[in-house]
């Protein structure tokens, strides 16, 4: 598998007050090194360097490369979000291998229905997806326990997928980052923002990144957004910075 980078990520409307609870992990080496990647950790970073102007160091953590340990991201993943109250905001990011829903961590496998668990303890009302991977439209396919992967993790819950469940995710070296990561980076920014309003919403972001990544893998590689959320939910708001 090429790469993957899942971000689950739960931004609550910024102008709401709630505070944004983020785990941000990337993987470009592994312990097996053959496994090793180029830009994963540099997905997670830039994911890092923008959203810390909207949360504080006690709400956020990164973890990269060595750091991103199946243990470590369990742990820090449970104390952030279980601390979140209902308006707020839980976020998990991951950039690196995956395969169909599971991600791998710089040491094993983190099993997706070991994430939703968490998700389902965390008291936030809002929580969003994101993943940049191979096979990353896994994450929305239907199993023998659930009508769907993201149905066990409750409502005003949004996936944001690099790539259909039988696609490749490329990294590309002109961008220096994840094809999908660089349209999603440079989308939350402010390039996604259609109307000018200092928000962007589900939409204006699946609008933007969309094209952009197909355009530029040629086809190859699709993103798609799915969950139970409204398309103008707030994804984040550019006042806040």
């Amino acid at each position: 598998m090429k790469k993957l980078l899942l971000i689950l990520l739960l931004v609550f409307p910024l102008h709401v007050h709630g505070a944004v609870y983020a785990v941000l992990v990337g993987v470009s080496e592994y312990a097996i090194t053959e496994n090793n990647l180029i830009y994963s950790h540099r997905d997670a970073m830039g994911m890092y360097e923008l959203l810390k102007k909207h949360t504080t160091p006690d709400k956020i953590k990164l973890l990269i490369n060595r750091q991103a340990k199946h243990d470590n991201i369990v742990y820090y993943t449970k104390q952030l979000f279980l601390k979140a109250k209902p308006e707020d905001v839980v976020i998990f990011y991951f950039s690196g291998h995956g395969n169909k829903n599971v991600f791998l961590t710089h040491d094993k496998i983190l099993y997706f229905s070991t994430l939703q668990s968490i998700f389902k303890q965390t008291k936030a009302k809002r929580k969003l997806i994101f993943a940049d991977a191979c096979l990353a439209g896994s994450l929305r396919q239907t199993n023998s326990r659930t009508t769907s992967n993201n149905q066990s993790l409750g409502n005003n819950v949004m996936l944001f997928l690099s790539s259909r469940s039988n696609q490749n995710s490329n990294e590309k070296q002109s961008l220096r980052n994840s094809v999908f990561t660089y349209y999603l980076l440079a989308g939350l920014k402010g390039e996604a923002d259609a109307n000018k309003d200092k928000y962007i919403t589900a939409k204006e972001l699946f609008n933007f990144v969309y094209p952009k990544v197909k355009n530029t893998t040629n086809g190859k590689q699709i993103p798609v957004m799915w969950g139970k959320y409204d398309e103008n939910l707030i994804i984040l708001n550019l006042n806040k910075k």
